[in-house]
């Protein structure tokens, strides 16, 4: 299996009507940054876009402790489900929202990524394959509310931290005592992505910059891949951010020797 590159970054096979032209709009444009897509309402707009151009296609993929079965969105130049971009020479990123559905940026953020790229600007595709679960944490999602992130700013409802079992997601990949780990770890086997990107939010907190990176550490990585992550991906990634005027710094972490009294 290839060696995988994590980052952490703040921010389908159904065969469905003929393709038309029209552009679908998110809940999170409709109501002026205000609101997030639920996961009823954004599974059928998932849908509405896979309908919409043929580079666009989604799945399912193995269960949840939800009882939901995992969506899949494939993004390609070629129209690929996933099940067919493994052997592909392409990058393939793969994209995990709602992990904590109470930080839904990414949920938002893939759909706009993935419509514009579909619609708009589809050179890049002609290196890479984009694979997204919109949705992983299903019964966190359902769980929706407006108030167990007080300080967080916005959306006006959102998902829960933990899932059916209330279970944190984010530390069950190793242990797998949740049916979504377990689809997760065989959807890896089945896409063999060259880089693993996983969004979050803060919880409120009063960072200076709004977008912050959490990435695997190049020593852990490894041989080339660690070389490019630390000397290219991450210089960068941070260089053309700051052109946009998004300045990025990394994520809260302990620097240096061990903490002194």
């Amino acid at each position: 299996m290839k060696k995988f590159l994590f980052l952490v970054m703040v921010a389908g096979f159904i065969s469905w009507d003929k393709p038309t032209s029209k552009k679908p709009v998110t809940l999170f444009e409709t109501s002026n940054g205000t609101q997030s897509a639920s996961y009823h309402e954004g599974i059928q707009w998932w849908k509405s876009l896979a309908s919409s151009t043929e580079n666009v296609q989604i799945a399912e993929f193995g269960m949840t402790d939800a009882g939901y079965p995992l969506h899949v969105i494939t993004l390609s130049k070629e129209g690929y489900s996933f099940d067919k971009i493994k052997d592909s020479h392409k990058t393939i990123i793969l994209i995990n929202n709602a992990i904590h559905p109470g930080e839904p940026d990414g949920v938002d953020a893939s759909m706009m990524l993935f419509r514009d790229v579909a619609f708009g600007n589809k050179r890049v595709l002609d290196s890479c394959i984009v694979v997204c679960i919109p949705y992983y944490n299903i019964g966190g999602a359902l769980n929706r509310n407006s108030h167990s992130r007080a300080n967080q700013d916005g959306p006006e409802e959102y998902g829960f931290r933990g899932n059916a079992q209330n279970l944190d997601l984010n530390r069950d990949f190793v242990k797998c005592d949740s049916r979504n780990a377990e689809s997760f770890a065989k959807l890896l086997q089945v896409i063999d992505p060259d880089m693993y990107i996983e969004t979050h939010v803060s919880n409120g907190a009063d960072y200076q910059y709004t977008m912050t990176y959490l990435a695997t550490q190049p020593d852990k990585l490894g041989y080339s891949m660690g070389t490019y992550l630390r000397s290219t991906l991450i210089p960068e990634m941070n260089l053309k951010m700051t052109a946009k005027n998004q300045t990025m710094v990394p994520y809260v972490n302990h620097w240096g020797g061990p903490l002194k009294d």
